[in-house]
């Protein structure tokens, strides 16, 4: 999809902050608020833009800890994997899984409220998940850079 410059400084004042209203939006874009509105519905239909969420500090919330936790599976059938997908999507401590190249399969992140916690969801739940042949876990100590805006080229 083409994204021209107005499309462009609409995106980076919404990744700026999702609330700011039209007006403010269209200001920064050097547009009336009318097109913006049209522009900002466009964007979302093609799905460029696909929701508006807070960002929320996990700490905040109970969960002192991150965590990624590498998996290899023990094989590579349909259902061995779709049977490991399903398991995750319904673990509410998993915020993302990442099927990845290299020596594991999938990249888990993790969030836990302290080491004990993390130790019951990956030994009694990631590990057990039918299919499951390795897990290895890193946990986070301090988080250098979390980028929520992507760069609009």
């Amino acid at each position: 999809m083409h994204l021209d410059e107005f499309d462009r400084k609409i995106i980076g004042s919404l990744q700026e902050d999702a609330r700011m209203p039209v007006a403010q939006v269209a200001e920064r874009a050097a547009l009336s608020s009318t097109p913006v509105s049209r522009r900002i519905k466009r964007l979302e239909d093609e799905g460029v833009i696909r929701g508006y969420q807070p960002v929320l500090d996990t700490r905040r919330l109970g969960f002192e800890l991150d965590a990624y936790v590498l998996i290899n599976l023990d094989g590579h059938s349909d259902a061995n994997i779709s049977r490991f997908e399903q398991a995750i999507q319904e673990n509410r401590y998993v915020v993302a899984c990442h099927a990845v190249t290299g020596d594991m399969d999938y990249l888990v992140h993790v969030i836990a409220r302290d080491v004990e916690h993390l130790s019951q969801i990956t030994l009694k739940t990631l590990v057990r998940i039918p299919g499951v042949r390795d897990v290895k876990s890193i946990i986070v100590l301090e988080t250098i850079k979390q980028a929520r805006a992507l760069p609009l080229e």
